[in-house]
């Protein structure tokens, strides 16, 4: 995972399909299996995108990653979900300015397993039993302690911390002309991070708040396509021209806030089994990288649960 998925796991409004407030009935299941490929060249610093500080990271960052994504019904309007990524991240050139200046292998090679990912969500209004909107909460807890060993780099696949937080999120579905159909969702979630360290008496990571919100327009049973777009904010924090170069928590000690957005297609070849694809960008970025571009495509399984004859 890059500089950019590092900071930004909470968002990765990706390609899997476990977005939004809807939950698995009890003993249902889905598996999605995807790949994604991210690339970027410029970090922007304390006054954002465009700002003519920004620092061109020699020849790039690219990051080649496989994900398995899995939701488990556990009781009525309640599920589970484990998600488990893992990354090869590499710089273009080792041996440019920033990554000679910034030491401490910055650009050595990375990867293994990314940050995993553990939910909770519960349904607590549920449109298709009267209510106007489906509204679900939930709690999430993410590992990262394995990454700690390369948190120094840039090409680092997270921070070596773990993660504990909750999240709110309402949506809703609807008819599309004749054959087709939308939904729409919002979610909000913060993340209390357990520090690593601390910079003038404050924790080290600091806490995070994500928006992430989705619209997407099914044309028939078979084509869907939609947008969606996220932001990341954490507000305490270094900028990265007053950050310790020689700190090993360098990159987590950074205030950074980043969004984002893109497209997103669906194509269904039965009623169990859904490819996914999505491209991102970044639209405006603090202390982060200001030209990633995301790909990600998959293939996502429904498992309903066969009740005994």
């Amino acid at each position: 995972m890059s500089l950019l998925l590092s900071l930004l796991s909470a968002i990765l409004p990706g390609a899997h399909a476990a977005s939004g407030p809807w939950v698995l009935s009890p003993k249902d299941a889905s598996v999605f299996l995807g790949t994604e490929y991210q690339e970027f060249g410029t970090l922007a610093t304390e006054s954002g995108s465009g700002g003519s500080d920004s620092k061109t990271v020699d020849s790039g960052i690219s990051t080649m990653g496989v994900q398995a994504y899995g939701s488990y019904g556990i009781v009525k309007r309640v599920q589970v979900s484990l998600d488990v990524p893992w990354y090869y991240v590499t710089a273009n050139r080792t041996d440019g300015p920033v990554c000679t200046t910034f030491g401490l292998d910055a650009c050595k090679t990375t990867k293994g397993i990314g940050i995993v990912d553990l939910r909770l969500q519960g349904l607590a209004l549920d449109e298709f039993y009267g209510a106007p909107i489906s509204l679900a909460a939930g709690g999430e807890f993410r590992q990262g302690q394995h990454t700690a060993p390369s948190r120094a780099r840039i090409t680092n696949i997270g921070e070596g911390t773990s993660d504990i937080g909750g999240y709110l999120t309402v949506g809703r579905t609807g008819a599309l002309l004749k054959t087709g159909n939308w939904s729409g969702y919002l979610e909000l979630s913060g993340l209390y991070r357990f520090p690593k360290t601390t910079i003038d008496s404050r924790p080290i990571p600091g806490s995070e708040f994500t928006a992430t919100t989705e619209v997407l327009l099914g044309l028939n049973k078979a084509f869907t396509i939609g947008g969606v777009v996220g932001a990341f904010d954490r507000p305490e924090g270094v900028d990265v021209s007053g950050v310790d170069l020689s700190d090993t928590d360098r990159f987590a000690s950074l205030r950074v806030f980043n969004l984002r957005g893109g497209v997103k297609f669906l194509l269904r070849s039965s009623d169990n089994v859904v490819f996914t694809a999505d491209a991102l960008g970044t639209l405006y970025a603090v202390n982060n990288p200001s030209d990633t571009i995301t790909l990600d495509a998959g293939v996502s399984v429904f498992l309903p649960h066969k009740a005994a004859d």
